[in-house]
């Protein structure tokens, strides 16, 4: 039978896990800069055109995204724009099982590849929409990046999806922003993030 002492502690050590806050992954004033740093620390260059896409798609640099599978289905990205960077690719795919084994339900995904041109005219439709050119631009321009959208997520989808985030970007193999204004996660995907799953798979067959 458990004392006073061991019940009192025992309340306050529920209460206050109860009480701890979900990781914060909203931008800042310097988040911009700071993806695009990442992006070239990965040497990732930028997508200026749909010619540049094709050519790169063809030398294998850039992956098709499939509109849909099981695990996501892609919402109005227009075809020409369904590419991400391999290691990308690999993330949405990892990601949207582990959504679909745990959930039931596949992730939607509204945003990839963008070209300098596209980005112009998103900013010509939207102001919140990055910059094309410069420190500040989309990164959405290497490829890596995907938005994944909370619309029709539940809380518990929501705080999975975060908590997930939350832990990959603390090891750097990502760096991801909530988005409130449009309901997304904004993920740019790392390089070395090949080598997490490379390291992952290896430990789960020895």
């Amino acid at each position: 039978m458990l004392g006073c002492g061991s019940i009192l502690l025992a309340l306050v050590l529920t209460l206050s896990l109860a009480g701890q806050a979900e990781p914060n992954l909203r931008a800042d004033s310097n988040s911009q800069i700071e993806q695009n740093r990442l992006a070239d620390t990965d040497h990732l260059s930028r997508m200026k055109d749909k010619e540049m896409v094709q050519r790169w798609a063809r030398l294998q640099l850039l992956m098709p995204v499939a509109q849909k599978t099981a695990d996501y289905y892609v919402h109005a990205v227009p075809s020409d724009y369904r590419y991400l960077r391999p290691w990308a690719h690999l993330f949405l795919q990892r990601l949207g099982r582990q959504f679909r084994t745990r959930f039931g339900r596949p992730l939607r995904v509204t945003s990839m590849l963008r070209t300098v041109s596209y980005q112009r005219s998103l900013a010509r439709r939207n102001s919140n929409a990055a910059a094309s050119t410069g420190p500040k631009a989309s990164v959405h321009l290497t490829g890596a990046c995907l938005d994944i959208s909370k619309k029709d997520m539940t809380r518990s989808h929501r705080s999975w999806v975060r908590n997930v985030l939350a832990s990959l970007h603390g090891k750097r193999y990502l760096y991801a922003i909530e988005e409130f204004r449009q309901p997304t996660f904004h993920v740019l995907v790392h390089r070395r993030y090949e080598d997490y799953v490379a390291q992952r798979t290896a430990a789960a067959n020895k």
